[in-house]
């Protein structure tokens, strides 16, 4: 009966066997080569390396891509440090141009002057007013500048407010150079400064392209290296479950009732 007990109890029968690993469940040495070269995975005593190794091409690639973006950083670098030069405004002495173009001014009317006398003085002659005398007052030309002649007079007066005017013309028209050379220079400045960033934003740009065709070459290496590490956890998911599959199991231990039932039938409780 105590036999009968603990075989239906389950207690004092035959203990659990272990486990055993499961067939293949060891990870495999692999070599994976696609488009961008060849990724391997072997093993190496207890651990497991992997490596891989990209297209000549690509290798070709990437050494082009260092060594053109150095020369294209050199220069930047250079010019970028450089002194930027100050917009220094170079113009003329605006009263020394006006009294420049007062003169030539002046020089230019002259000869109408001398011109318009000698008429004036063959029309007097010609129609018997040269000798006509009246009082300045009379005329406009003021009190106390006796006796003038009035068609004289009106010449002179009309020559004398031609002249007066060359002076606010001779200032405006040299106020107006000066702002013509400013407008220039500065132009030519900001045009100069414009080629100078463009040269800057051409080298950076060389640069940015020599370099990220090196950087784009390292994505690809180190996607083979992520193809490698995608191996590795495979192998280690692997021997993991292989481990798992070969694990002992755990006898059961009785509860308190099943051990009195036991030792009650040990006894002859049930005989």
């Amino acid at each position: 009966m105590g036999k009968l007990v603990s075989g239906v109890l389950g207690v004092g029968g035959e203990s659990a066997q272990d486990a055993k690993p499961a067939i293949g469940g060891s990870f495999q040495p692999f070599t994976y080569t696609g488009l961008a070269g060849t990724a391997r995975g072997a093993q190496d005593g207890q651990g497991f390396n992997f490596s891989q190794t990209l297209d000549p091409a690509l290798q070709e690639l990437y050494g082009q891509g260092l060594r053109n973006s150095g020369p294209f950083l050199d220069a930047f670098l250079a010019q970028s440090s450089a002194d930027v030069p100050d917009f220094n405004f170079e113009g003329a002495d605006v009263r020394e141009r006006e009294q420049e173009i007062y003169n030539q001014q002046l020089g230019l009317l002259q000869p109408g002057f001398a011109q318009q006398n000698q008429q004036l003085q063959q029309d007097l002659y010609g129609s018997g007013r040269l000798g006509l005398q009246l009082d300045g007052e009379s005329v406009g030309a003021g009190r106390g500048t006796g006796m003038v002649n009035p068609d004289a007079y009106g010449l002179s007066l009309a020559q004398s407010r031609a002249i007066a005017e060359l002076g606010p013309q001779s200032r405006v028209l040299a106020n107006q150079e000066q702002a013509q050379d400013f407008a220039q220079q500065s132009g030519v400045f900001g045009l100069n400064q414009s080629a100078q960033d463009m040269r800057l934003r051409n080298l950076l740009g060389g640069f940015q392209g020599a370099f990220g065709t090196a950087q784009g070459v390292q994505g690809i290496e180190q996607g083979l290296i992520g193809q490698a590490a995608g191996f590795e956890q495979a192998r280690s998911d692997s021997r993991n479950s292989a481990y798992a599959a070969g694990t002992p199991a755990t006898p059961r231990k009785p509860g308190l009732l099943e051990q009195m039932a036991v030792a009650y039938a040990n006894s002859g409780g049930f005989n």
